[in-house]
């Protein structure tokens, strides 16, 4: 009975699997890869996949980086509580506001400037607009960690920077690329937001593929759909195997 049930929720979704490999759905089902052809060899659509690519890269490194250097103030640095509780509730604010309102919010702020339109924009968004869970993940990898690391290095003459580098990023890498993982395939399926500040330059395959679909041009849709599952799922399972790698490294320096 709970394989019927799971058939039936994935044959909603096999249509996104079947249409863009059928000639003509659903008076020709000859098998083609003329769409997935055409997609390819179409310069707009291909620069779409590359926008995509450069703007959850850039979105991934960035987001990553600030979550970590958050996460480190409010767990393991010895600065003002009001500090840490201003970067706390950034956390749980930008965790309820709705990506279409960040999205307006940064359209209104940011119409007539010079970075109106620009990937520095959409990544800033994207940081913002996911903030919360990867700072989360990475302050509760942080706390768990041994607390007297900084003040054993610091009797030995190290300082905090250096215990941070040297001490608390090789233990926190696993975490790190769950973040990373996170960021980057948040912000290649995110249309919420980015759709708002995406330009003609700019535009990503979640925006790409609204447009396509108010003209009705459904196999390009599939067709990008897929390209967006299949990287996600290389990504995820690349990031995965590096932070079970990292895992197992630590285990056996344990032993």
């Amino acid at each position: 009975m709970s394989a019927a049930i799971i058939l039936c929720v994935l044959s909603v979704f096999a249509v996104i699997f079947i249409v863009p490999f059928i000639s003509e759905w659903p008076y020709d089902i000859r098998f083609t890869m003329e769409h997935a052809v055409s997609v390819l060899e179409d310069d707009a659509l291909s620069g779409v996949v590359r926008n995509s690519l450069v703007a959850a890269l850039f979105t991934a490194v960035t987001g990553t980086l600030v979550a970590y250097g958050s996460a480190l103030v409010t767990a393991r640095s010895t600065v003002s509580k009001k500090l840490k509780n201003v970067i706390e509730g950034i956390a749980l604010v930008t965790n309820t506001i709705p990506g279409m309102v960040i999205g307006l919010a940064f359209l209104f702020s940011f119409s007539g400037t010079p970075v109106q339109n620009t990937f520095f924009l959409i990544v800033v968004c994207n940081v913002v607009h996911f903030f919360s869970t990867p700072y989360l993940m990475m302050k509760n990898s942080l706390a768990k960690m041994n607390a007297s690391w900084e003040t054993t290095a610091m009797l030995m003459g190290d300082s905090w920077i250096k215990t941070i580098i040297r001490v608390v990023t090789p233990n926190a890498v696993s975490t790190i690329l769950e973040v990373f993982s996170y960021y980057f395939i948040n912000a290649m399926v995110t249309v919420s937001a980015v759709i708002f500040i995406a330009g003609a330059r700019t535009m990503v395959m979640t925006t790409k593929i609204k447009e396509l679909q108010y003209f009705n041009k459904f196999n390009e849709v599939f067709v990008l759909s897929l390209m967006i599952l299949f990287i996600n799922l290389i990504a995820r399972v690349l990031f995965q195997a590096l932070a079970n790698g990292r895992i197992k490294i630590k285990q056996k320096m344990r032993e």
